[in-house]
């Protein structure tokens, strides 16, 4: 390998972004970790709150993404390469210091992403199966005050045989 120069500004440049781009991704997965935690105990008013945070999080760890792969690009244009590909591809190729500087923090980034996405990727999960259940029960209180005419409010309604209230009195 043929010791390369950059400029070490951009290196530490790079370097810092993605050490702000992983803490951006730990943000947004202690936000998706308190998010499944808010679906299994129904705080809707935590989950309101947790999507906005989400969402403003979500837009700062794009800007810093943004920053990332273009100083990358930089750094990767001043090094010769003469298509970009990806930073770890790149950085393969390079001289230990400069993998030295990188790789650590680019490493971290990755395994944060993923875990970020693993962690979505449940909360997905749970929330279809949530949506599930809530379906299934609007069936069969739908069953129950349709077909049961002593849950009927309509021309067809019956007494209610078990108390006062019928369904709606069983069902509190």
């Amino acid at each position: 390998m043929t010791e390369t120069t950059f400029p070490e500004q951009t290196l530490q440049d790079l370097h810092a972004v993605l050490q702000e781009e992983n803490g951006q991704y730990e943000a947004l997965l202690g936000l998706a970790q308190s998010q499944g935690v808010m679906m299994t105990s129904h705080d809707i008013e935590g989950l309101e709150e947790n999507a906005r945070q989400m969402s403003e999080g979500l837009s700062d760890a794009d800007s810093v993404r943004i920053r990332r792969e273009r100083l990358a690009s930089d750094l990767m244009s001043l090094s010769g390469a003469r298509t970009p590909g990806s930073l770890s591809a790149w950085l393969d190729t390079q001289p230990e210091n400069i993998q030295g500087t990188l790789t650590g923090p680019l490493q971290s980034v990755r395994r944060t992403a993923g875990e970020l996405a693993r962690t979505n990727e449940m909360n997905r999960r749970l929330a279809n199966f949530c949506l599930d259940l809530v379906e299934e029960e609007a069936a069969l209180l739908r069953r129950c005050l349709l077909e049961d005419p002593a849950g009927r409010y309509d021309s067809g309604a019956n007494p209610a045989k078990n108390g006062q209230g019928g369904v709606l009195h069983r069902q509190a």
